[in-house]
């Protein structure tokens, strides 16, 4: 069920990308996998059956989302989210639960 979570939450990340206009690059797709893989790994069993943490996580993801979407624009790229974006989104938003 776990595995559930971590779908749900990256399908959330790559929809908030399409719905500001951008797609993730292969790269940061496999990094943010993995960073949400990661952080729902470190949900313990009761907050990974509350609804409230679940969607805490599905925010969360969402706010990591339109960091990188900031610093694609601050750097001119306007159609992909990038490995940078990821890698300095990622650096200004932790601590984010339960990514980091």
């Amino acid at each position: 069920m776990r595995e559930d979570l971590k779908i749900r939450v990256l399908e959330t990340a790559k929809i908030k990308a399409r719905s500001l206009g951008y797609n993730l690059t292969s790269v940061a797709e496999e990094d943010l996998k993995s960073f949400i893989d990661n952080g729902i790994d470190r949900m313990t069993t009761s907050e990974y059956l509350s609804n409230s943490d679940n969607l805490r996580a599905l925010n969360n993801v969402e706010i990591l989302i339109e960091r990188m979407y900031s610093d694609a624009r601050s750097r001119s790229i306007n159609e992909s989210l990038d490995y940078k974006s990821f890698s300095n989104a990622r650096a200004s938003i932790c601590p984010l639960w339960p990514f980091c």
